[in-house]
């Protein structure tokens, strides 16, 4: 009975050590968060503006996009990313503009700093915002992010908060 099974056993064996030696080495499972990418993203804006243009606070929900790059420095990831919100009933209307990028990555989580201006209308601001990224699969990464941006135009200040979640592809 056992020389049944034997051809079994060596099978198995065999697929075995294939099934090791296949398994992913510590620095393949470590995410890779450099090269170039593009992104979808949604969100809810908050805006107001007060002064000449006065406008109360209120929330819009709004679509965006993101395109950039990332440098893999070692223990960081510096890159630049540029980003279009289309919040239309915004006091701000929509922004686009371009932030500097520093991320941290940990496994395969990325929490990042962004830094940057907005150049629509009213008038380019100061942009700045935190963040978190996963790497879900080697080209596929999901985020969510917080930014603030905040102008003084046409004897106004406008004020923008916006919270966003959203998918970059990595062309790798």
């Amino acid at each position: 009975m056992m020389n049944r099974f034997k051809p079994l056993f060596i099978c198995a064996a065999i697929v075995g050590a294939g099934m090791a030696h296949a398994q992913p080495t510590h620095d393949q499972l470590v995410a890779d968060f450099s090269g170039p990418y593009v992104g979808i993203k949604v969100g809810a804006n908050f805006s107001s503006a007060s002064g000449a243009m006065a406008k109360p606070s209120h929330t819009t929900f709004f679509p965006g996009l993101v395109v950039g790059y990332g440098f893999n420095l070692g223990p960081v990831v510096l890159g630049a990313e540029a980003f279009a919100d289309l919040h239309h009933g915004s006091a701000t209307y929509k922004d686009g503009g371009i932030d500097a990028k520093i991320g941290y990555p940990i496994d395969r989580f990325m929490p990042y700093a962004r830094l940057g201006v907005t150049t629509d209308w009213p008038s380019s601001a100061f942009h700045y915002g935190i963040g978190v990224e996963y790497q879900l699969t080697k080209n596929v990464s999901l985020f969510s992010e917080w930014t603030h941006d905040a102008a003084n135009a046409y004897s106004t200040h406008w004020v923008n908060n916006s919270i966003t979640v959203g998918a970059n592809y990595r062309f790798k």
